[in-house]
């Protein structure tokens, strides 16, 4: 017989360790209650595996039922969503379920009266009665939207596992747990009782999504109405491939990898995936979630829960609202505390104790123990380990947990996770047969957070460590470009020197021959000059003699007439006039030359001395070409009007 016929068969193999702890299912035949909404409710924004979703409410703002308080923006988040109408009261932190009692972000909504709640309608989400003709892709999205995660108890994101799966095209078997093995809890039992059909539906979703060869429904034999309920469902509903098969009792046969190794006989390794083995797995309660979405457009906002404990007047099953209060609930059920109170969230085996009942029920919540005195006293006190094996002989998952005890005692963190610290499920098997009643799962839960703080601490040293060297990296590039631009721009200037002092030595060689002549033009015309005025007050003089009437000897020239004396000193007074022009516009001319080589000199020095030097020179030869140049112009405009005369 084929390893597929065994499983249509419904023949069982059996998986290594596991116990017999009393089953105490209290509430097995006790149906599901409801009960009224409290004044408020506290729901906490990460209620599943990943980080909590972005915020899309403020304090103040008023809610319908159903509509989505969170947004999320990565694959590994979940959206949360309003059970019922009210307003937004605070967003802050608040105790959680968690037995180290401390607080999370939660939104805290303040609860409409129940008239009010009539009045106002549901928020509008899509539904998808027709799925079959939707894509896959599009009912993921959707389910993701509708907030719904693993209700079993490890709160992974369901549309994540789906789509994993999914996009491999490779599921071989779909298994939905109906298991329960851990003491208590009965939750799923009525679940699977009262709504079975709503559970078909949700798997023939499933099955559109997955396309799995075979779909396994595992229920433990001892919920033997529960089988039938899901029997008849099954052939009413003629879903095809689909098999209700019984498992013996023995805990922890509902966790995924024993449940899968009890169906199929495989056992996956832990450090891989199920669905890299063409293997589903996924709750009856997120299979009944699963159907309320899609079909009904209904966000994941209730959840059933198993209240129970002998401390508590009335045991039973009740569906709630996410976010009610523990202690509100224990109050419904008249919870009357022993001398030594403790409340545990979840089942005996996997649970934890909480310090303070003020925290809501989440996603996770499957059962809430309220134990009177008898039920939780110790039979002896935490004594030494004598080593003597059964808990290794009890693990499911192949570990030596008295080996793995000494290396968490001993905080030595490799040791503890080469001895398979990380597949270590915490079901409670060894600390329940443990002769010395040593608290192993405490321990192990405890070296599991030291060591994810540890690797916290060296992930934040590793990012200092890479932004410090990026930095240092930036740094030595920056000043890398700036002495090479440096460098760029001395060897330009150098090059700029070099071919100025080429190109400027001849041409400061020309210059100064030409200022040297030009000097030299001047000095005769200054010479020239001094000469004229010299003649011209030799003339003055002897005009101003012939004036006064002495007479000249007779040895000397006649008298002249006095017309041609009139003439001769109109003439010499021209000739003074003219002369002193020119005096004056040689001194303007110099005035002016000093002005423009003042003015070149203020406008620039260094490499262009020589070309100012030059410009000073040339401007000052021009001023006595132009001063010579107007006397000239004046004496041959004296001549013509001598000759006129």
């Amino acid at each position: 017989m084929s390893r597929w016929d065994k499983i249509k068969n419904g023949v069982l193999f059996r998986f290594k360790g596991g116990i017999y702890p009393p089953e105490n299912k209290i509430t097995a035949d006790k149906p599901i209650e409801h009960i009224p909404d409290p004044e408020y409710l506290v729901l906490p924004l990460k209620q599943h595996s990943g980080a909590p979703a972005d915020i899309l409410v403020k304090p103040g703002q008023h809610v319908l039922a159903d509509e989505p308080l969170t947004s999320p923006s990565s694959p590994m988040q979940v959206p949360i969503h309003a059970p019922v109408s009210g307003t937004v009261e605070a967003v802050a932190p608040a105790g959680v379920p968690h037995p180290s009692g401390f607080k999370e972000p939660c939104i805290r909504i303040k609860c409409d009266t129940p008239e009010e709640q009539q009045k106002n309608a549901p928020f509008s989400h899509d539904s998808y009665p027709d799925y079959t003709s939707v894509d896959r892709e599009v009912l993921l999205t959707h389910i993701n939207r509708m907030g719904i995660a693993g209700l079993g108890g490890a709160g992974f994101p369901t549309d994540v596992k789906l789509r994993s799966s999914a996009k491999a095209e490779n599921c071989q078997v779909l298994i939905i747990n109906g298991a329960e093995c851990e003491p208590y809890i009965t939750c799923d039992d009525r679940l699977m009782q009262e709504r079975a059909d709503r559970i078909i539906e949700g798997i023939r979703v499933l099955q559109y999504i997955l396309n799995p060869v075979y779909t396994v429904i595992a229920v433990e034999n001892n919920k033997p109405e529960a089988i039938r309920k899901l029997s008849e469902a099954i052939q009413t509903s003629g879903v095809e491939n689909t098999r209700v098969t019984e498992i013996p009792v023995k805990y922890p046969s509902g966790a995924a990898r024993n449940l899968i190794t009890v169906i199929t006989g495989i056992e996956i390794p832990y450090n891989a995936r199920s669905t890299a083995y063409g293997i589903v797995v996924h709750n009856v309660s997120t299979v009944y979630a699963v159907a309320d979405a899609v079909l009904r457009g209904k966000p994941l906002t209730h959840r059933i829960v198993t209240v129970t404990g002998t401390a508590l007047e009335k045991q039973t099953n009740v569906e709630i609202p996410l976010g009610y209060s523990i202690r509100e609930l224990l109050t419904h059920f008249r919870y009357h505390a022993p001398s030594t109170p403790r409340i545990i969230v979840g089942g005996p085996m996997m649970g934890f104790t909480i310090h303070n009942a003020d925290v809501p029920v989440i996603k996770t919540s499957n059962c809430i123990i309220a134990p009177a005195q008898h039920e939780i006293e110790r039979t002896k006190p935490q004594v030494n380990c004598i080593r003597c094996g059964r808990c290794a002989r009890a693990c499911p998952s192949r570990l030596i947990p008295y080996e793995l005890y000494a290396f968490c005692v001993a905080n030595e963190h490799e040791s503890a996770l080469k001895c398979g610290l990380k597949s270590c499920i915490e079901c409670g098997c060894c600390s329940f047969v443990c002769p010395s009643a040593i608290r192993l799962i405490a321990e192990f839960r405890q070296e599991k957070a030291q060591i994810k703080i540890e690797k916290l601490k060296k992930d934040k040293i590793k990012a200092a460590k890479e932004r410090y060297t990026l930095k240092q990296q930036k740094l030595a590039e920056e000043e890398r470009l700036r002495a090479e631009r440096k460098a760029a721009a001395l060897a330009k200037i150098k090059n700029q020197q070099a071919s100025a002092g080429a190109s400027e030595k001849p041409a400061a060689a020309g210059a100064d021959a030409e200022l040297e002549a030009r000097k030299k033009a001047a000095l005769e015309k200054a010479a020239a000059i001094k000469a004229a005025r010299a003649k011209a007050k030799a003339e003055a003089a002897q005009a101003e003699t012939a004036g006064t009437g002495v007479k000249a000897p007779a040895s000397q020239t006649p008298a002249e007439p006095a017309a041609e004396k009139a003439s001769k000193s109109a003439d010499l007074e021209e000739r003074k006039r003219i002369a002193l022009e020119k005096a004056a516009a040689i001194k303007a001319a110099r005035a002016k030359a000093k002005a423009e080589a003042a003015q070149a000199e203020t406008a620039g020095t260094g490499a262009k001395a020589l070309e100012k030097a030059a410009a000073i020179k040339a401007a000052r030869a021009k001023a006595k070409e132009e001063a010579a140049g107007a006397g000239q112009a004046k004496e041959t405009s004296a001549d013509k009007n001598k000759g006129e005369q």
